[in-house]
């Protein structure tokens, strides 16, 4: 088994490498309509990179709604205690949050408040003392810009809430190129 560190670190890696090249491929190919097909495209490319052989050997999982308090994170990477299994439910299992994703698949006209409000959802997870968890939003915008008009979900001022476990994924049209245009801030 490998330290908590480094699994972390790994899982993290992975989590970006996931967001720049499959979900932009899938994108890219048609294969995402909205959130829901984004979900199950990223738990699956994100099963296949970790592998299963990874995942046993370090008592990882990953879980689509997991409830975090009274909200559902749309994608959790945690680990288990697998010899507290016997006779529990599965979620009581659960030693340590490695990974918080959540994310958003929206067409030109959705409202910014759909992206605001899980930016606002994932600042509090953080503050609910989570330690050592990492957080993401990972959001598809399907409207137009030009780049200098493009800001980040996450204000300065969240990005000092987060101290250093928040990072952003993101993914929207640039006008002058006519393609879509997929990113990674680390906050």
């Amino acid at each position: 088994m490998l330290t908590t560190t480094y699994v972390s670190q790994f899982v993290h890696s992975v989590i970006k490498k996931v967001w720049l090249e499959d979900i932009s491929k899938d994108y890219e190919k048609l294969y995402l309509l909205k959130e829901d097909s984004l979900k199950n495209a990223f738990y699956s490319h994100l099963r296949r990179r970790l592998g299963d052989d990874f995942l046993e050997e370090n008592n990882i999982r990953i879980f689509t709604e997991y409830y975090i308090g009274n909200q559902k994170a749309d994608l959790s990477v945690v680990e288990i205690d697998p010899n507290m299994a016997k006779g529990k439910h599965l979620k009581e299992c659960i030693t340590k949050v490695i990974s918080i994703v959540e994310m958003k698949h929206k067409d030109e006209n959705a409202s910014e408040s759909h992206f605001d409000n899980d930016v606002l959802k994932v600042l509090s997870y953080i503050n609910t003392a989570m330690p050592n968890t990492m957080h993401y939003v990972a959001f598809i915008r399907e409207k137009y810009f030009y780049a200098d008009e493009v800001t980040n979900w996450v204000t300065s001022e969240q990005a000092l809430e987060a101290r250093g476990s928040l990072t952003e994924m993101y993914s929207y049209g640039d006008v002058k190129s006519g393609s879509m245009v997929w990113g990674v801030i680390e906050h």
